[in-house]
Formats: structure tokens, sequence, C-alpha cells
């Protein structure tokens, strides 16, 4: 009698110290760690008190890794080791699954009650064979940012720039009335790139064979050469030489995501009032104005013991109003549609005199789905020196079939015809 109670009491003590991590628990008592970068990281680590009111029980350590994965790669390589959740580039993390087969949870099933509520093309970067294996984070939508008061000495009506050879033509203008300012600046690196790339519905993969040499891919990088060449971009090194250059006024324009909204309000504060945003130039009339550069993803790792509380912690960051307001006060534009109904999403920006992230919404509507494909994490030198090598006049077709060929040579896919 006595044993059989012993045995009772030990089942019970059991059952209410917590169910199995694999079927659904809460896993009290848990440590999750998560790694990711910079802001991102920033935001994650400001997310752990309101999450510790919802889930007390479970501990959030956030590793600060870098964007290049050094602290995260080799762990994922040797099977031990890596983080419960791992922040990626919504570009690189194909190139992740690829690398790093068997390593990520399948969230297809807790995934699926969200599906509707991101932006459609956040799906496909997380995605394979018609599983999901990480969240949307944060996305890019990309505008034209201009200057108000430097157009208008122009002559500059913002509303006639409706294509790119239009933003030409106005660039022409602006350099004869203010001969020391250009239109805009460029980085010789992949951004602007993306950015047309995205507009015109090219990806850097089709049907599993490398695309950098598609039509979609020559549309943008001569009209990267064009702008050069025109006169209305100059090179201004990298993103401190931008900054630079939008303070003495070298440049007039920027092309770039919803973030440098408040790269300007932060490093370039004293001209406020001066900037307006306005939709990318069509690439013919009545064309797509959006583009997505940027955003990125958490995904669990399969070597977590913890997978349901870090799937907690994601879902809580991602999914509610209280997890995505500590977002967007880093500047992290949701692609978790539904918060763009939150009161703070509407307030009104002093610094541009508009709702400035109600008009980024707008321009989520038709983003072109992106395949970035698993080629990401070796595609990024090729690329650069594509773009090198047609700024520098060399011949577009050969370009891009070297980049092609040297993207083939490192990843062993394909190359389109």
């Amino acid at each position: 009698m006595l044993l059989s109670l012993l045995l009772v009491t030990s089942v019970l003590l059991v059952a209410c110290s917590g169910k199995d991590e694999k079927s659904g628990a809460t896993e009290s008592g848990a440590t999750i760690k998560v790694a990711a970068w910079n802001s991102a990281a920033d935001a994650l680590t400001e997310q752990i008190e309101g999450f510790n009111k919802k889930y007390p029980d479970i501990k959030v350590e956030i590793l600060h890794s870098d964007t290049g994965y050094s602290k995260v790669t080799p762990a994922l390589a040797a099977g031990s080791g890596a983080p419960d959740i791992i922040q990626t580039q919504a570009r690189d993390f194909q190139a992740f699954l690829t690398k790093f087969p068997d390593q990520f949870v399948d969230l297809t099933d807790k995934t699926k009650a969200y599906h509707d509520q991101f932006i459609e093309s956040s799906w496909g970067a997380v995605t394979q064979d018609g599983k999901v294996y990480a969240m949307p984070w944060d996305i890019g939508p990309t505008a034209l940012y201009y200057r108000i008061d430097l157009f208008e000495k122009a002559g500059i009506d913002i509303a006639s720039i409706k294509t790119w050879d239009d933003y030409i033509e106005a660039g022409k203008k602006l350099k004869e009335a203010i001969p020391e300012t250009t239109m805009t600046g460029y980085t010789n690196d992949f951004n602007l790139y993306e950015i047309f790339l995205n507009q015109l519905g090219g990806s850097y993969v089709k049907d599993g064979k490398i695309n950098v040499n598609s039509p979609e891919s020559k549309k943008a990088l001569l009209l990267q050469k064009k702008m050069k060449d025109e006169g209305v971009a100059i090179n201004v090194k990298d993103g401190n030489g931008r900054i630079t250059a939008n303070n003495n006024e070298t440049i007039a324009t920027n092309i770039l995501p919803v973030w440098y909204a408040g790269t300007l309000q932060h490093s370039v504060d004293k001209q406020a009032g001066k900037w307006g945003i306005a939709p990318l130039p069509a690439f013919e009339e009545g064309g797509n104005t959006q583009a997505n550069l940027g955003g990125s993803v958490l995904a669990v790792s399969k070597q977590s013991k913890h997978t349901e509380a870090a799937f907690k912690f994601i879902e809580y960051v991602l999914t509610t109003d209280e997890g995505q307001q500590v977002m967007i006060d880093y500047g992290l534009f949701p692609s978790y549609v539904p918060f763009y109904e939150n009161e703070t999403f509407k307030e009104n920006n002093n610094y541009f005199g508009m709702e400035v992230y109600p008009f980024f919404a707008g321009l989520t509507e038709n983003i072109h789905t992106m395949d970035h494909g698993p080629i990401m994490l070796d595609a990024t030198k090729p690329i650069n020196d594509l773009i090198g090598a047609v700024l520098e006049g060399k011949n577009v077709d050969e370009s891009m079939e070297t980049a092609a060929k040297a993207i083939s040579k490192t990843t062993k896919l394909e190359v389109n015809k």
C-alpha cells in the first residue's frame, strides 16, 4: 500500500513539474539564448521585461552576434553549441537552410495561424519545399527621400517625377540650379541594385538556377550606370559618407528603405522640416513603384532543448502589439500587418511633417517576392564585382555571365541561360 502511494505521488510530482518540451509545454525554468546584432539585439533585449510579465519562468539571454554570422555558423556546422534562436537577414536564410540542413525547427504548424497577418512577400524567404522554418520579422519598403527646399530652389515639382528617366532629368536641372549639389549618392554595393531588381520583379535565383544574368538584372544595372554617366549620382563610399553628404547638402535625395527616416532624424537633425518622402519612380510610366530592401527573420535551432519556449518568445516579440511597439521604437518596420492599425504606428512625425509609417505601409501592397535562393552567403563579392564592372563601362552581358559563373563555381548551382 505504501509503495503504491509513493508511486502515485511520484507520478503526480512529475505531472506538476511541467510538460515535456516537445509536447507544447511552456517549459518553466527554461533559459533560451537569442543571437542578434546591433539595434535588433537592443530591441530584443528591451522585450525581455514585457515577455517575463507573461512568462515569468522563462529566462532570455541576448547574445550580440554580427552580420557575418561568425558567432553562429561554427556551431551550426559542428552540430552543437548553437543558440536557441538565430537572427539572419531575410536574404540569407535560404542559404542557411542549404548549408546547414536539418538544423532549424519546422514551424509550419505553429505559424499557420499567422500567415495572413504578415506581408505576403515576407514568407518567401522563410519557406522551403512548402514548409516554414522561421518567422518574418521586419521589412524595408523603399521610397525616395528628397529635399523639399532644394527642389523648390531648382524649380523641380516632385509630382512630375513619375519615372526614373524623369528623375534623371530632374537631377540635371538640380545640378544646373545648384552646382554644388548632386541628385543622389551611391555606395557601389548591391543595395541600389537590389532595390531596382526587386522593383522590376527580378530574382537572384529562378527555378533553382542562378539568375543574375536576367533581363531584369541587366535593366537594373544599366539604370545605375545611366545615373552615374548622366552626372546625377556620386559615390559617397559608405553610410557615414552619405550622412556627411546629406549634412553638407552635397546630395538632395536618398533612395532607401523606411529605416533611413530614423537615420535622417538622428544624424541630420538640423534639417527637420526640409525632407519629404515620395514613392519610387517607376521604370516606365504607370509601372511598379514598390520595392523592398533588407529585413530579418527569427529561426529556432534544432539544437535547442527548449524549442517551445523559444517559439513563445518569437511569438511575443513579433505577433503582439507590445512586442511590435518596442520594434518600431528601434526603427524596425513590421511585416506584421495588424500593428498597422495601432495608434502609435499612425502618429505624425514632426521631422517629416507626415505620418511616416502609414505612408510606408502603403508601399508594401505590391512588393514582388524575391527569390534569393541559397546563394547569398557566397554571392556578395561577385555581385559587387559585377556592379563595379558595369559602372566602369565594361560590357554588361559579359559582366553578368562572369558573376553568374563565379557564383555557380562556389554554390554548384547551374546558371539560367
